[in-house]
């Protein structure tokens, strides 16, 4: 690195190597600087609104699931995982589904539903709640939904749990919360924790998804959950046009052959009123796959790609926002380090070509991240990158301007030969603020 440093300041005595390294990295610094302040106050002004929401629900990635989307060739269909709609069926009707498919012996069936009391109203009702409950616990196979209740004051503190009422037996349970803030559903909490308010013991739910792969195969959950702590988990969504089978729940009956159902997952949850119903925005939620008309996936359907992404091992390793960080000022600084040295060796042609040079740095830096993705499910955010690499020139100029104003030397002044004399009166003026009182001077007429 040093011999590197060393040759691009061949030219020039020996001192301006280690000042090549300072202006870059000083110009990195700025320029990380002007972009931490530049989007605290896009975040802080609501005229910004809108530029703010873009930048929050914008996510270079979503380009590989679009394309995903389109390659029927590469992505097959997972025949492991078998979604049912269970539109507006009553509990009674319901109890009917599930005591059809459980007679094809399905490993596994797990209900985006919460029951949450038994109804006490007419006789068929109840009649509907008792056939409910013998269908729920007729086999040991059932998992249903939860959802958290969280603080008011701290809406991501959890301080308990809503599922079904024990009036429909004890029946193991994940929480079903997917992550869309910003819009675009990305993540799910791999669990969540608070703290019981009788026993003040901690009480951990997994997630609906992680539940379901525990009871199928509890050597896959304990693989997943031990990959990392963090808490959210990004979603790899599997592509092709039709990444799992659907079923109406129409066509459930006694005379369905629902053979291929034995020793899978079914998932029972809501993705239409009826069979061939209109898009509705009921559990409704945008993905990076590709849009459709309304939205793209309901609830039942991104748990179907999370189940799928742990049980085929295909989980993301998602970068933290400091390696995020970290990475786009290493690869601003080099880009900085490289113009300041062309700065001064390449003047005449800099101003032309610096920013097609640029744009192209920024091209060739978002495909790679999109390769690296697509290839070895390595997720990063190039969303800094980017933005620093963009900054970084209108830094350069200012800071170069800023060091001829004071005369100091430096490798990107070098050319200027400032006289310690001229140095000297310019680190006066500094001290005595004359070079702001000039600026106010009347001039004489």
């Amino acid at each position: 690195m040093r011999q590197i440093i060393n040759n691009m300041a061949r030219k020039y005595p020996e001192k301006y190597g280690p000042l090549l390294v300072l202006d870059a990295g000083l110009i990195t610094v700025f320029t990380a600087i002007v972009v931490v302040f530049m989007w605290s106050i896009i975040d802080s002004v609501d005229l910004f609104n809108p530029f703010d929401d873009y930048i929050d629900n914008f996510d270079y990635s979503d380009l590989v699931y679009s394309e995903m989307s389109r390659k029927d060739d590469i992505y097959t269909t997972d025949t492991n995982i078998y979604i049912v709609n269970i539109g507006d069926l009553s509990r009674g009707e319901l109890a009917e589904k599930i005591n059809i498919i459980e007679k094809f012996d399905p490993k596994v069936i797990g209900i985006d539903a919460v029951f949450r009391e038994p109804k006490t109203g007419n006789l068929q009702e109840i009649m509907e709640d008792m056939a409910l409950k013998q269908a729920l616990n007729a086999k040991p196979n059932i998992i249903m939904g939860s959802f958290g209740v969280y603080d008011e004051n701290d809406p991501d503190k959890a301080v308990g749990v809503i599922r079904t009422n024990e009036f429909f037996g004890d029946l193991p349970y994940g929480h079903c919360e997917l992550q869309n803030e910003p819009l675009t559903c990305r993540e799910f909490d791999k669990f969540i924790r608070y703290t019981d308010s009788i026993t003040h013991d901690t009480v951990t739910i997994n997630s609906f998804s992680a539940a379901i792969v525990s009871m199928y195969d509890n050597d896959m959950f304990l693989k997943f959950a031990k990959r990392n702590k963090k808490q959210l988990e990004s979603i790899n969504y599997r592509g092709g046009s039709m990444p799992f089978i659907k079923i109406d729940y129409e066509d459930i009956n006694d005379s369905c052959d629902l053979r291929m159902l034995k020793d899978n997952i079914v998932l029972m949850g809501y993705l239409g009123m009826y069979k061939g119903a209109p898009m509705d925005t009921i559990d409704a939620f945008f993905t990076p796959l590709k849009r459709c008309n309304g939205y793209d996936a309901k609830g039942i359907e991104i748990h179907a790609h999370a189940i799928s992404m742990i049980m085929n091992d295909d989980c993301l390793i998602t970068f933290e926002n400091w390696q995020n960080n970290l990475l786009a000022f290493i690869i601003t600084f080099f880009f900085v380090l490289w113009l300041v040295y062309w700065y001064v060796f390449g003047a005449k042609f800099f101003d032309i070509l610096s920013k097609p040079i640029q744009f192209l740095l920024i091209a060739v830096v978002l495909l790679i991240s999109y390769y690296v993705m697509r290839e070895f499910g390595i997720k990063v955010d190039m969303m800094p990158t980017g933005i620093m690499l963009i900054f970084c020139i209108e830094v350069l100029y200012l800071y170069e301007e800023t060091l001829e104003l004071f005369k100091i030397d430096s490798f990107i002044t070098q050319t200027f030969k400032y006289t310690k004399d001229e140095r000297n009166k310019v680190l006066r003026s500094i001290v005595r603020f004359e070079f702001i009182r000039n600026k106010f001077k009347r001039s004489d007429k």
